[in-house]
């Protein structure tokens, strides 16, 4: 014993914030064949080795990745300390979402961009959608993303793509809707943006891309934020559309967040309180119903909202390695949905009769956890959330549901010809709704169940030192709605190879697997004069996902960051898509004689494309420069036009079968319906001494095909849908350009004030037609930090 411990060397040290001092917990130190530690609650790490040779490796996810050689002796009793520099969007930031595990940037194999939290303070951002709209490649419709085109409109019902909160999934269990204010961005680490097929790891809804919403843990030092703010919106810049008088809509609102270690407890405290009187106004009402009843001025697009959320996490003291906790968040809201405008002139800025819906929300999840990590490398993490929504809607809309959702995975890193990485893991979900927006269902009654269960198994190997990372892994899913079983295989590879010093090349291929929710399939409502009608015989939709690029750093003066290109092809089949029709009976005055909407397979699908991204961030002088910036260029096309995909329901039906070609407004290229196909996205923030200016653009191209049947029912007799969808079409088809400034002041170290102008030159613009977007608004912010 004594000789084996003299050939033994011991490794020790801490690490910390470079800027600030700060001790970093939880900071990984990895020295191959599976050897690595943590650092605890004092930033400090202990690992004794056999004496040799050593690359090691300090990262934490924020921050850049830092390789070490170190050359230990027999007996040797070595101090390490480390120095991390935040990651700022260079090439060694570092990221989990794409593996499931700490990997620089620059070295994953599918497309990834990262959201600092920076930018989300900077632009005051009260809900994420709307800073999800400076990341390349993403727009948002109807608070639905869209990663490269993979989706148009689907009433909010359905996303392809998957939202998390630490891992950890947020769509609702029987819609698959994301409710971007509920998300607690308060404490935010990043935001992770993974781009294409993503099923393998992540499941179902991951068809299009995955985005992860990571929050941070406390750090050595007590943080504490708190933020006010208030604003108002300007006349529209189609003067005829306003709708106040005096008086303009105002919104308001309150952060806070505070974050502090007690030993070996960890506490986070966080919430937000918002008040939006709306930019869109109530129903324009004839004068004669005014004249009955003055006081009816019906709802407008208001929302009041309050949220709170809490963060523990216990380090045990005994088991090395073994921390568990509970994460907690609610929200109450009070808010109004709008479908389509009134018109293109004076009821631009209001919603057509009846396209209204009032809410009432109570929303809330609870999530315990169990971590623990081996000195032998293995990592076991046994996660749930049970996540409880309830919506009591005006309309016959109400509707509720319960999710719980569990995962247990097991990771062993190990050296085995050079770093590898194995992940394996067993899922469980299971949904139970109950609302009157889904009696579709076969009983009639509304009560629906889901079940979801799973396993994946990835491996991510590095070769050829080290310079070739490949990355395979297989999923197997299994659905249940009601009655309705389905079982599906998945599987992803990729590779990246680091070529030059700052250069890596890329290629991936993935497949995707999404099945129905409770809502697509079992959806009975109406907005105004359109019905949405159910398809029970909806069937699951699949893809596949290729891609190749190239990642390029770059370094000027002191300003560093990456250049990245990529192309990329995604093909679907069964595609699902929003689809009019007549699904009702047709015979049925009172229901706009059976036509609406539902969804259906539509059958095949494309989306080619390319996209160029640049991020960093450096100092030209003495003014700190971050820059975000990207353009996306997609081709998404229906491959099966001519084909016959749905057919009217009810004998007597004169509505023609459903095509493709039938159904679009502009089949010209066989363009799909609702997809933005350019995209250009820049954001640039500058420091100066007590400076903070920014500025943000982003460039949508226009819709150039939505279903012919909302121009049909605008300008064709008995002109039952008179919404100018039309008129639209034909004016706008080259894009929009939308600028937002903002500037802060740094009154002392401790306190910010900020002036922010969002639309500032007044852009009369939508993303989908028929949902205009908020004309010019001017808020002042106040911010303390300690």
């Amino acid at each position: 014993m004594v000789e084996v411990a003299a050939q033994e060397a011991t490794l020790h040290g801490v690490v910390t914030d470079e800027r600030s001092g700060e001790k970093l917990f939880g900071a990984s130190v990895r020295l191959g064949d599976g050897k690595g530690v943590m650092t605890d609650e004092n930033g400090a790490y202990r690992i004794t080795l056999p004496a040799g040779t050593y690359n090691a490796e300090f990262g934490l996810v924020g921050y850049r990745s830092l390789p070490v050689q170190v050359v230990l002796a027999a007996g040797e009793d070595r101090t390490l300390d480390v120095k991390l520099g935040e990651g700022n969007t260079e090439l060694d930031a570092m990221v989990v979402s794409a593996g499931k595990f700490e990997q620089r940037v620059g070295e994953v194999t599918q497309s990834i961009s990262v959201l600092r939290p920076e930018l989300v303070r900077n632009k005051n951002t009260q809900s994420l959608e709307t800073v999800m709209d400076q990341v390349p490649g993403v727009v948002v419709v109807d608070n639905d993303p869209q990663i490269r085109s993979g989706s148009g409109f689907s009433y909010g019902a359905g996303s392809r793509v998957m939202m998390l909160v630490d891992d950890l999934p947020i769509l609702s269990g029987d819609i698959g809707r994301p409710s971007w204010t509920f998300l607690p961005i308060e404490n935010l680490e990043q935001v992770e943006v993974i781009k294409g097929a993503s099923s393998v790891l992540y499941g179902s809804a991951a068809l299009s891309g995955v985005i992860n919403v990571r929050t941070a843990y406390p750090r050595a030092e007590p943080r504490t934020r708190v933020n006010v703010f208030g604003g108002v919106y300007d006349t529209p810049g189609h003067k005829p559309a306003k709708w106040w008088g005096a008086n303009p809509p105002l919104f308001t609102g309150a952060n806070f967040f505070h974050s502090q270690q007690f030993g070996n407890f960890d506490l986070v405290l966080g919430g937000n309180a918002f008040s939006d009187q709306g930019y869109v106004g109530p129903e324009r009402l004839p004068a004669d119903t005014l004249a009955v009843d003055p006081n009816r001025i019906g709802p407008g697009g208001y929302e009041n909202r309050t949220r709170f959320n809490v963060g523990t996490r216990w380090r045990n003291k005994k088991v090395k390695g073994l921390s568990y906790g509970i994460n907690a968040n609610a929200m109450k809201s009070h808010s109004t949905s709008v479908f389509i405008w009134d018109d293109l002139n004076e009821g631009l800025y209001r919603p057509e009769p009846g396209t209204v819906t009032r809410t009432v929300g109570t929303q809330y999840y609870v999530d315990p956890y169990v971590v623990y990590h081996s000195e032998r490398g293995t990592r076991h993490s046994l996660k749930a959330r049970y996540y409880d929504q309830q919506f009591d809607n005006d309309n016959d809309q109400s509707n509720g549901s319960h999710l719980i959702y569990g995962e247990y995975q097991v990771q062993q890193k190990a050296e085995v010809w050079g770093p590898l990485v194995v992940t394996a893991g067993l899922v469980g979900q299971r949904t139970v709704s109950s609302a009157a927006l889904y009696t579709g269902d076969p009983d009639g009654d509304g009560k629906n169940e889901a079940t979801n269960a799973a396993a994946y198994l990835q491996a991510d190997k590095k070769l050829l030192k080290e310079k070739l990372m490949l990355s395979a892994g297989l999923r197997y899913e299994n659905f249940t709605v009601n009655d309705e079983d389905q079982s599906a295989p998945v599987f992803r590879a990729g590779a990246n190879y680091h070529l030059f010093q700052a250069t890596y090349l890329r290629a991936s291929y993935g497949q995707g697997f999404r099945f129905p929710t409770i809502g697509e399939r079992y959806i009975r409502t109406s907005v105004g004069k359109l019905n949405i009608y159910p398809n029970p015989d909806l069937k699951p939709e699949r893809s596949w996902n290729v891609e190749g690029g190239i990642k390029q750093g770059f370094k000027l003066g002191k300003f560093m960051g990456f250049v990245d290109a990529v192309v990329f092809q995604q093909e679907f089949t069964d595609y699902i898509e929003f689809t009019f029709g007549q699904w009702g009976n047709p015979l049925d005055v009172q229901n706009f004689l059976g036509l609406g909407f539902r969804s259906a397979n539509t059958g095949g699908a494309r989306v080619t494309g390319y996209e160029l991204e640049l991020a960093g961030k450096g100092t030209f002088g003495s003014t700190m420069v971050t820059v975000m910036m990207g353009y996306t260029h997609t081709l998404p096309v229906s491959t099966t036009p001519d084909e016959v995909y749905a057919k009217p329901t009810y004998p007597g039906a004169v509505w023609p079968p459903a095509t493709y070609t039938n159904t679009s407004y502009d089949p010209t290229d066989n363009i799909l319906k609702f997809r933005v196909q350019n995209l250009f996205r820049a954001d640039v923030q500058a420091e100066h001494k007590r400076f903070a200016p920014g500025l943000s653009v982003r460039y949508n191209s226009h819709v150039r095909n939505i279903d012919k049947a909302f121009v049909d029912l605008d300008e064709s007799p008995p002109y039952l849908l008179p919404t100018g969808a039309g008129e639209w079409m034909r004016t706008h088809t080259t894009g929009d350009w939308i600028i937002d400034a903002r500037l802060g002041y740094n009154l002392s170290d401790q306190v910010r004030i900020a002036f922010i102008v969002n639309n500032v030159t007044n852009l009369v613009y939508a993303i989908r037609p028929m949902s205009i977007e908020a004309p010019r608004s001017m808020q002042a912010m106040l911010t303390y930090t300690l």
